[in-house]
């Protein structure tokens, strides 16, 4: 009796060929997930500001993965239980909507995948565990001329390194040592709890996943010492905001209700010594007079 070979040589061509397609998604994945997603996440290296997607791939199905990678807020809105529980869990920070085709998230969706494997292995070295840690040092003792670098550079009184924008253009936060900033972005001032301490911020500030935040900083990143110093002065905001009072007025809002009133009085001045007619209508008055 005579088997036939050729169903098991293709069941074996096309195992090959599904390995070697999910290899280079995987490639793919692996540069899209270090530009818009290391940042938050890790697989297997532990929490940033969003969870650890080690195993993902085994707890969520392809189809709902897309439409979270897409617009997790979208699938928030939409009701769905699963992604409320998510963001819910994460302190209710959103994930920005990710610009990126079917194809592109299915390549994140695989690197993911891959490296939820190679992370289990004690000792395998990822992109997404190797890229962007915790400090060298902690923020908790960073020193004091360290964090008087990141309020300068937070200011803008310290030009960074490679010349992007001073924090205070868009954000702002709620303490004594510098002037209110803009509103713009969200307000910073308890940030470092909430994006994830050290880790969450570093991440950040080394590959930011926010637009706006990412153009702004396209080919002008901040330097190692830069990035230090700025997660230790919002470290430090936050200790402090907890003891500066809630309710204190903005000095420059209280300085601008101050410049109106002195702007009213003034214009009230003028106006009560003001022409009240013309001149003509004086000269026709003495003319009637003497007539």
């Amino acid at each position: 009796m005579i088997i036939s070979t050729q169903p098991l040589k293709a069941t074996v061509f096309i195992a090959i060929f599904c390995f070697i397609s999910l290899g280079l998604n995987a490639q793919n994945g692996e540069r899209i997930f270090k530009n818009s997603c290391i940042a938050c996440h890790t697989v297997g290296g532990g929490k940033r500001v969003g969870p650890d997607l080690i195993g993902i791939t085994t707890k969520r199905n392809e189809a709902w993965l897309t439409k979270w990678i897409r617009s997790s807020q979208s699938l928030i809105q939409s009701g769905d239980s699963i992604a409320i529980a998510v963001f819910e869990a994460n302190n209710k920070v959103p994930m920005p909507d990710q610009n990126l085709s079917d194809a592109e998230i299915k390549e994140v969706v695989d690197y993911i995948k891959v490296n939820s494997t190679t992370a289990a292995v004690p000792g395998a070295a990822t992109l997404a565990t190797s890229a962007p840690q915790v400090p060298i040092k902690s923020s908790d003792i960073a020193s004091a001329e360290e964090i008087l670098l990141g309020q300068h550079i937070f200011e803008g009184d310290t030009r960074l390194t490679n010349g992007g924008v001073a924090c205070i253009s868009c954000h702002n936060v709620a303490s004594n040592r510098i002037i209110p900033g803009g509103l713009l972005a969200k307000d910073l001032t308890t940030v470092h709890t909430r994006m994830g301490g050290d880790a969450g911020l570093t991440g950040i500030l080394n590959a930011p996943p926010f637009p706006a935040m990412a153009e702004a900083y396209k080919n002008r990143p901040l330097t190692e010492n830069e990035i230090y110093a700025v997660v230790s002065f919002l470290n430090i905001v936050e200790k402090e905001s907890a003891t500066q009072s809630a309710t204190a007025t903005s000095p420059l809002l209280k300085y601008g209700f101050i410049s109106f009133a002195v702007w009213i009085v003034i214009i009230f001045i003028v106006w009560r010594h003001r022409k009240k007619y013309a001149v003509n209508k004086r000269i026709y008055e003495r003319q009637l007079k003497t007539s």
